[in-house]
């Protein structure tokens, strides 16, 4: 499971500073950093001990940051400390911490800490981020490379929210951490809650990046097989990177049926293979997951039912409906309908602002849906979708395979995978 570390900046609460760390240990993150290192170690223990009581009565682990004597002298046993501090550490100081973390911000950073005894590293700065304003951040590059040369945990930090978290967690870190977010919201519980959900999604852009929905309409013959397979593996081998089956009109024996047929072609090209609407079905022919819609089975009962290994796509078209499909369990969304569509003639056009606000706050992936095709996907630059679902512009193309990877070299583009 991810971890997510809070540090602390006073400055960013103000007299509000104990109401926030109250509300933030009772969020339970899997730790909270004091690090106010501006503090004389008079003032930073005193501060220490306040901060410990509140932390103890919630349960939520404290770690002390740079004052070793103060963490020693009210029996901290946790430590972090910037590199030259850990270097100056005694074995006689080091025997009073179960524990002592170090911050990082190269390979060789690191490996000099695990040299000198830490127990974990926290690496970045990895994105831009107003802490450290004018600074170039590092990447998830860092993250991979200390991952290769370290045996210790690695935490990310810099400008982590719900929309990348799940980046660093793919280059290797253990875990994230994040500095305003813990500051300044009102509810604490939600940032923490919201990075574990995003860190471990099921789901990358990667994987959504150009997610094909193969439908009834031309593809599928009256025995519900004509040219089902040969349609799907074009467009798979032409780089659809996930499979939808949409068949609206299917009985639930025929679509395990026709779920069955493409499930091997999926398996063959390493895609996953979604089905519409009836998870029972999806379930039944083992395939990886479903996608419901507003009006189909919820989220929530779905996953009661069908257990966390499943992945359930669910459709939101406000922030209120993608936040309750996250809470219910939700592993992406899709949003929609970008551009008028054939498939659905009375869907309800979004505006780009709206799906950009959604991308931001959903803290799952979030693939842009609808009329999408290579005359339009450009203008959707701006819009932090993590993937697109195509329908016609590939299914109903009469080169398949040549329209899957025109889109795909697009879509990567867009997402910053090209």
């Amino acid at each position: 499971m991810c971890k997510v570390i809070c540090v602390t900046n006073r400055k960013l609460c103000g007299e509000g500073f104990f109401e926030q760390i109250e509300r933030l240990a009772r969020a339970k993150p899997d730790r909270i950093i004091l690090r106010e290192k501006d503090m004389s170690s008079e003032d930073y223990r005193e501060l220490l001990g306040r901060v410990s009581s509140i932390c103890s009565k919630y349960g939520t682990r404290l770690t002390a940051h740079t004052f070793v004597d103060a963490a020693v002298g009210l029996g901290i046993g946790s430590v972090h400390l910037p590199l030259d501090r850990l270097a100056e550490m005694t074995g006689e100081q080091k025997q009073h911490f179960t524990e002592i973390g170090c911050s990082c911000h190269s390979v060789s950073d690191a490996v000099r800490a695990e040299e000198l005894g830490a127990d974990y590293i926290i690496a970045g700065h990895i994105f831009e981020t107003a802490c450290k304003a004018g600074l170039p951040a590092r990447g998830t590059e860092l993250i991979k490379s200390i991952t290769e040369a370290v045996e210790l945990p690695v935490y990310a930090i810099g400008g982590i929210n719900a929309r990348n978290a799940w980046e660093v967690i793919r280059a290797g870190a253990d875990g994230v951490c994040v500095m305003s977010g813990a500051m300044t919201a009102a509810d604490p519980g939600s940032v923490v809650h919201g990075l574990r959900r995003a860190a471990t999604a099921t789901i990358t852009p990667t994987q959504l990046c150009l997610y094909g929905i193969i439908g009834p309409v031309g593809i599928i013959g009256p025995d519900g097989s004509a040219g089902l397979t040969e349609r799907a593996e074009a467009a798979l081998r032409g780089g659809v990177t996930m499979l939808q089956l949409r068949d609206k009109g299917a009985s639930h024996d025929r679509l395990v049926s026709e779920a069955k047929q493409l499930l091997p072609i999926c398996r063959r090209y390493g895609v996953l293979l979604i089905v519409d609407d009836d998870w029972q079905a999806a379930l039944e022919a083992g395939a990886d997951g479903v996608h419901v819609g507003l009006s189909d089975t919820p989220v929530g009962e779905i996953r009661e039912r069908a257990g966390r290994g499943f992945i359930i796509g669910a459709t939101a078209k406000t922030l209120e409906q993608a936040a309750a499909a996250r809470e219910a369990g939700a592993d992406y969304l899709g949003s929609g309908a970008l551009f008028a569509t054939s498939t659905k003639p009375d869907a309800i056009r979004m505006d780009k602002a709206l799906f950009k606000d959604i991308a931001d706050h959903a803290g799952i992936p979030v693939a842009a849906i609808g009329g999408i095709n290579e005359r339009n996907i450009g203008t959707l630059h701006d819009i932090h979708a993590s993937g697109f679902a195509v329908s016609g512009a590939v299914f109903g193309s009469e080169d398949i395979e040549g329209a899957a990877r025109r889109l795909r070299k697009l879509a990567e583009q867009l997402i910053g995978q090209g």
